[in-house]
């Protein structure tokens, strides 16, 4: 074999190796609370294709979305509200009406 053919081939693995692992890289990146999950899937299955596919939608899905049909909790919503008064989003007296609402509810 060339010399300029084993460099290629070397070249192509290194470039391989980021693609191979893209889901993995984006759960980590993005925090994903089953990112250790989303490695092994990828690591023991990415070579399938379907655990490819499978792993990248996982790291890419927003855990923390609301099922069709779940009601969110109480202490969710004032959790949420808590967030918005410290960012400065609502008032306290927002705050105190919206929690009143919800714990009277």
């Amino acid at each position: 074999m060339p010399e300029s053919d084993l460099f290629v081939i070397i070249i192509l693995f290194i470039l391989a190796i980021p693609i191979c692992f893209l889901p993995t890289f984006i759960a980590y990146r993005r925090q994903h609370p089953h990112r250790h999950a989303i490695f092994l899937l990828n690591f023991l299955t990415g070579a399938t294709g379907v655990g490819y596919v499978a792993a990248f939608i996982w790291a890419c899905l927003d855990d923390n979305v609301v099922k069709f049909g779940e009601k969110p909790t109480i202490a969710k919503e004032l959790k949420e509200l808590a967030q918005l008064k410290e960012q400065g989003i609502i008032t306290e007296e927002e705050f105190e009406t919206k929690k009143k609402n919800l714990l009277d509810s």
